[in-house]
């Protein structure tokens, strides 16, 4: 049977931007109040931001995944009701299905796109609520190390090294080498886990529970 179609995109992978700012630095020494550290340069030379971009393909290739299978089950309900009202578009052409079955298919297939894109809309803002909070969690634990190196140098302010924002640095202030070896020297927690995914979309029905297993054959079990 041709299918009536439930068309949902689904978004790809995309990589994860930590930072601010990339270009290359040069041993520092002390000269002046203000550090500054490519975030990238730190992210990606201690590996964190393949972790992080390991961890956010996974839980993104879950939601995708869901939600194939939830399309996937509501195709297959459209066609066991178009089975169920006689609709064969195989042998059919449309003007020969009755007008009643149409609006009933019809529906059913508006109905099950408008709770794709619900579910696809939700999804998509828990893996972007994601992608900050492994974000977050990167610089809360470069925090420490950012002081100590900064404290060392007599620096008492840190900031992201961002051409867009700062127009000229001294390289005497950029701390980026010395962080990444003392990040890789306490090695910090791992990236964020990754979220459970939601549950996937399902028709109004309620779900049967699932049947309980008989106590007489754990006792055999048991024996």
């Amino acid at each position: 049977m041709r299918k009536l179609g439930i068309c949902l995109a689904l978004t790809g992978v995309t990589a994860l931007m930590t930072g601010c700012g990339s270009s290359g630095s040069t041993p520092a020494t002390s000269r002046g109040g203000l550090a500054v550290v490519d975030l990238d340069k730190v992210a990606a030379e201690t590996g964190r931001k393949a972790e992080m971009d390991e961890q956010y393909k996974m839980t993104a290739s879950s939601v995708q995944q869901q939600l194939v299978s939830a399309q996937n089950n509501f195709q297959g309900q459209i066609d066991a009701k178009a089975k169920e009202l006689g609709i064969d578009l195989t042998t059919k052409k449309p003007e020969e299905i009755p007008e009643e079955a149409k609006q009933q298919v019809g529906q059913m297939t508006l109905n099950a796109r408008n709770i794709l894109a619900r579910a696809q809309n939700e999804y998509g803002a828990k893996l972007g609520e994601y992608k900050q909070s492994q974000i977050a969690k990167f610089r809360n634990d470069l925090k420490p190390v950012l002081q100590e190196v900064a404290a060392k140098r007599g620096l008492s302010i840190v900031v992201p090294k961002n051409e867009g924002l700062l127009l000229a640095v001294d390289p005497g202030v950029d701390i980026t080498d010395d962080v990444i070896k003392t990040y890789r020297e306490k090695k910090p927690a791992a990236a964020a886990p990754a979220p459970a995914a939601p549950a996937a979309p399902t028709a109004s029905a309620p779900a049967k529970p699932a049947p309980k297993a008989a106590a007489k054959d754990t006792e055999s079990e048991k024996k």
